[in-house]
């Protein structure tokens, strides 16, 4: 009898952990990844791999890839994988991006525009971007949610094109405001959806005229901010941008800032964030903060090895994880290239095509030259460093890493030198921009015996160049 109630009990309590499980299952099971589908047709990348990524962050561009899938001989492509919330993903080419928004369990057949490759000007521009395009969705429903953000975006852009002709004072904003949320009721159920709805209200009122950004600054801060929604990194950006010219006209705080930089002083800095612009909201405090310095790291107003220094201390007073990692990915990038630095060992191939890199300089000095054989000013270039390659060859390497470029071209301007320089070709040119952290080309730098960046700016071929040259090589 006893052995049957232990037997009675205990399958009483495991059906009540079970009941338990369930009901959690119940109540956060919209919490667990869910799998997504991404499929299509796109007969113009056949034998391509084609790659479905999101974004990290909108502040430095930071990306991670989701899929993988390669085009097979009927044009057909598909990725699947996992979403935890609403995502906006996109397919990136050539020229463009197309992007859907995806929620878990979703699946969508989508269509690609026809491929087309970048233009020499469009791979040597540094402000060229990739055209955003939402994705034509196959048998697209009326309540999806991608529908609903282009209905959406139809409107927002009527209301913020009408400001912009007939002009944008406080009330006529609200005005506008109001009549998008009349518009939009259905927003409101959705998470996602509403904090959408939310930012871009909050960035058409940021139109007014000498707006007062601290009311506006001060409604973000309310907010339970979701970093996933890329409206709210619209308005972010264009909240907290150019703080150097905004604050060059607040002489008490632009000393103040200066002071803070010039100590290093990582609390006082976000205090000051805090005091001055009301802001209590840990995730924008920090966002702020960090933004605010990587906006810094290339100005000349500030001394970029002190600002690298603050970024640097900030990882000790940053709490959140989403924005510990966004400040890793911004110090690695930041310290790439930094004088004193290890060089990334580049591999490349000569105009024979013999593998190369970098490392078989080693114990040498470096004059690196990216440059393209199309560039006036490369082949001008070229001139100078022949002459330094003469006059200081037997201490000097000199590199010349064409980017975007024509094996039969490059060869050919490489007999003009005789073959005293170096000439290189690298398959993936975006790739070696990006390790190199070059914005447009030419691009120069200077290289220690010991393989570290000694020049990362002021490296261009002239004469201020060749008297530093003279005093490092002692001639």
């Amino acid at each position: 009898m006893f052995a049957k109630i232990v037997i009675y009990l205990s399958i009483k309590i495991m059906m009540r952990k079970f009941f338990y499980i369930f009901i959690l299952l119940c109540l956060f099971g919209s919490s667990f990844a869910k799998e997504v589908k991404l499929s299509g047709v796109a007969p113009s990348y056949v034998g391509e791999q084609l790659e479905v990524r999101c974004n990290t962050n909108l502040m430095v561009g930071g990306e991670r890839i989701l899929a993988t899938s390669v085009v097979d001989s009927t044009g057909a492509f598909s990725f699947t994988f996992d979403l935890l919330q609403t995502t906006q993903v996109f397919i990136p080419t050539e020229t463009s991006r197309g992007y859907i928004f995806m929620e878990p369990g979703a699946q969508y057949e989508v269509k690609l525009l026809p491929r087309k490759e970048r233009t020499l000007s469009q791979k040597l521009d540094p402000y060229f971007k990739p055209t955003d395009y939402m994705l034509d969705i196959v048998h697209l429903k009326h309540g999806d949610i991608n529908a609903q953000i282009m209905e959406f975006e139809d409107a927002f852009d009527f209301y913020s094109m009408k400001h912009l002709v007939y002009g944008a004072t406080p009330d006529s904003l609200k005005k506008s405001v109001g009549e998008i949320r009349e518009i939009f009721p259905d927003f409101a159920a959705h998470r996602f959806l509403a904090d959408y709805l939310d930012y871009r209200c909050m960035l058409i009122l940021n139109m007014a005229q000498n707006v007062n950004q601290t009311k506006i600054i001060k409604e973000l801060n309310d907010k339970d901010i979701d970093v996933e929604n890329p409206a709210f990194w619209d308005l972010f950006n264009t909240l907290f941008n150019d703080f150097i010219k905004q604050s060059a006209y607040d002489r008490e705080q632009a000393l103040t800032f200066s002071r803070v930089i010039e100590e290093g002083n990582v609390k006082m800095y976000l205090l000051n964030i805090k005091n001055r612009y009301g802001i209590n909201n840990q995730v924008l405090g920090e966002l702020v903060a960090i933004k605010w310095l990587y906006d810094l790291l290339n100005s000349p107003e500030y001394d970029r090895v002190k600002v690298y220094e603050m970024l640097r201390g900030l990882g000790s007073v940053i709490q959140l994880d989403y924005n510990r990692d966004l400040l890793t990915e911004i110090l690695n990038g930041a310290s790439a290239i930094q004088p004193g630095l290890e060089v990334p060992d580049l591999k490349a191939r000569t105009v024979k095509g013999k593998a190369c890199g970098l490392s078989d300089f080693k114990g040498h000095y470096i004059y690196l030259n990216f440059g393209n054989s199309f560039i006036d000013q490369t082949q001008k270039d070229l001139n100078v460093m022949m002459r330094f390659q003469n006059d200081y060859g037997r201490d000097l390497d000199i590199v010349n890493i064409f980017l975007y470029d024509q094996q039969e071209q490059v060869a050919r301007l490489s007999q003009r030198f005789d073959g005293k320089m170096n000439f290189w070709l690298v398959e993936d040119s975006d790739a070696v921009k990006k390790m190199f952290g070059i914005k447009s080309l030419p691009a120069f730098f200077l290289i220690d015996k010991d393989g570290t960046f000694l020049m990362t700016k002021g490296a261009e071929p002239n004469d201020e160049l060749k008297l530093l040259l003279q005093r490092i090589l002692k001639r």
